[in-house]
């Protein structure tokens, strides 16, 4: 059945508590005569977890996307708190995305595709398979679940190269809290804007071969509250 009235999320609220402010914390105001490295790290970190915690209590929803996002703070503060080696931050940041991978390949051995209950919501997918075949409609999806690795792969790439440029001292230094918050400031247009636009792409590639085996126009693929 399909849910009704499910709060949206505002990405602009998202990215206020989830980068804006933690950068601008750990950037501006963690010196050694302001909050200091430590104190600095655990404000900042305090906004995207409240945040994340506040988002999953009003919408009631968790898809395996957030809670690796979750996790990725969580961890990003255990490991600047018990301040070991840089290495292990770069090490962080590059295995989120390929834990999610992993994960995707784990779920699907289990007839589990994250995305597409996500977007059982959003197709008209009782009217898709009476055009095509529920068998057909599932190769496709299979099909497509694959493809949709790929942006985690760049994601990962990304990570690596970023962490490995920016990260360049020791946790439980000014320098080391102002890095953190430079590369989250950067995640965003570095990582996470080309890693959506693959995505968005492979998924406009899948509605087009869905329009054309079920000769449904665009608009009739999607259910009535999402045409607008």
């Amino acid at each position: 059945m399909l849910k009704k009235n499910k709060k949206k999320e505002n990405q602009f609220v998202n990215i206020f508590f989830n980068v804006i402010i933690p950068s601008i914390i750990l950037i501006k105001f963690s010196g050694e005569d302001q909050l200091g490295p430590i104190s600095g790290l655990i404000i900042a970190l305090a906004f995207p977890i409240s945040y994340g915690i506040y988002d999953f209590i009003v919408r009631k929803d968790l898809n395996i996307i957030s809670l690796f996002g979750f996790l990725s703070v969580l961890l990003t503060g255990i490991i600047s708190l018990v301040q070991v080696d840089k290495v292990w931050i770069i090490i962080k940041e590059t295995s989120i995305p390929l834990l999610i991978i992993i994960f995707m390949i784990l779920f699907q051995k289990k007839g589990i595709l994250f995305f597409k209950s996500t977007f059982s919501e959003i197709l008209n997918s009782k009217k898709i398979i009476n055009k095509i075949s529920k068998k057909e409609y599932d190769k496709l999806w299979e099909k497509y679940y694959f493809i949709m690795i790929i942006p985690f792969l760049i994601s990962a790439s990304l990570n690596f190269l970023l962490a490995y440029i920016i990260i360049q001292h020791q946790p439980g230094t000014s320098q080391y809290t102002q890095e953190i918050g430079k590369m989250t400031a950067l995640s965003f247009p570095i990582i996470a804007i080309p890693s959506m636009i693959t995505l968005i792409i492979i998924f406009s590639l899948m509605f087009r071969e869905l329009k054309k085996k079920s000769k449904l126009s665009l608009e009739e693929l999607f259910n009535e509250e999402y045409k607008k």
